[in-house]
C-alpha cells in the first residue's frame, strides 16, 4: 500500500478521483505541509526535510479555489507580501497578462493602482481566481499547483490561461486538480486516485476509455 508517484519536470499533470480519494492529502504532501508517514518526498533526487522545507515551499506556487484578497490595489494583491518599494511592476503586469487579467485591469479606473475592496468585492469570482493565478506566477515558481483554481472561469478563458502558462515557460511543472474533468484534456497525463492509491494513469482519452469510474464521473458532469 502507499502512493508512488513521479512527476517529471515541465510536465502538466492532472489529479482526479472521487471524493475522499486522497487528492487533498497528495497536495498537502507536495506543498510540504505534511510529511509522509513512510517513504520520502524527493525533489530532484533530494529528500525534503525540516532543514530545506521552506526552501522547497518558496519554489511552489499554490492557487486554491477561493483566493484571499485584501482591500488594496491590484498590484499589491498580485505582489502580496512584497513591500511597496520592492514590488516589480513589470513582473506583475506580465503575470496578469498570462492569467488573462489584462483586459479586466484596463477597465478599472486606476488600472493596477485601483483598490479592489475587502475580499476583492469589486471583482467577479472568475476575476478573483485569475488574480490569484497572477499572484502565484509573479513569484515565478518551479511548480504551479492549481487546486480547483479555474472553477469560476468559462472553458475558453480557462484554456487561454493554461495555454499561456505553458507557452511562457515549458519548463514549469503544473499540477492541476479539478472536478471539471474536461479541463484535464490539456494535461500530458492524469493520475487517477482511489482510496489513497494511484489506480490508473494516462492521457485523457486513455482514462476515458479504460477507467469506468473516470468515464462515469465525466458523464455525470455533462
Amino acid at each position: 500500500t502507499g502512493l508512488n508517484l513521479t512527476i517529471p519536470r515541465g510536465a502538466r499533470i492532472g489529479i482526479a478521483g472521487p471524493t475522499g480519494a486522497g487528492k487533498t492529502t497528495l497536495i498537502d504532501l507536495l506543498l510540504g505541509l505534511i510529511s509522509p508517514q513512510k517513504g520520502h518526498l524527493r525533489i530532484d533526487g533530494r529528500d525534503v526535510t525540516d532543514a530545506n522545507r521552506r526552501a522547497w515551499q518558496r519554489q511552489v506556487g499554490y492557487v486554491p479555489q477561493f483566493i484571499h484578497l485584501v482591500d488594496d490595489t491590484v498590484l499589491a494583491n498580485i505582489a502580496r507580501g512584497v513591500r511597496p518599494g520592492r514590488m516589480d511592476r513589470a513582473a506583475a503586469i506580465e503575470a496578469a497578462r498570462i492569467a488573462q487579467l489584462e483586459d479586466v485591469v484596463a477597465e478599472l479606473p486606476d488600472g493596477y493602482d485601483t483598490r479592489i475592496g475587502e475580499g476583492g468585492m469589486r471583482l467577479s469570482g472568475g476575476q478573483r481566481q485569475r488574480l490569484g493565478i497572477a499572484r502565484a506566477l509573479y513569484r515565478d515558481p518551479d511548480l504551479l499547483i492549481l487546486d480547483e483554481a479555474t472553477s469560476a472561469l468559462d472553458a475558453v478563458t480557462e484554456g487561454r490561461v493554461l495555454a499561456a502558462i505553458h507557452a511562457r515557460d515549458e519548463g514549469k511543472t503544473v499540477v492541476m486538480i479539478t472536478h471539471r474533468l474536461q479541463s484535464l484534456v490539456a494535461c500530458d497525463w492524469i493520475c487517477f486516485l482511489q482510496d489513497g492509491q494511484v489506480t490508473a494513469r494516462g492521457d485523457f482519452e486513455t482514462l476515458r476509455h479504460d477507467v469506468p469510474l473516470f468515464r462515469a464521473m465525466l458523464e455525470a458532469a455533462q
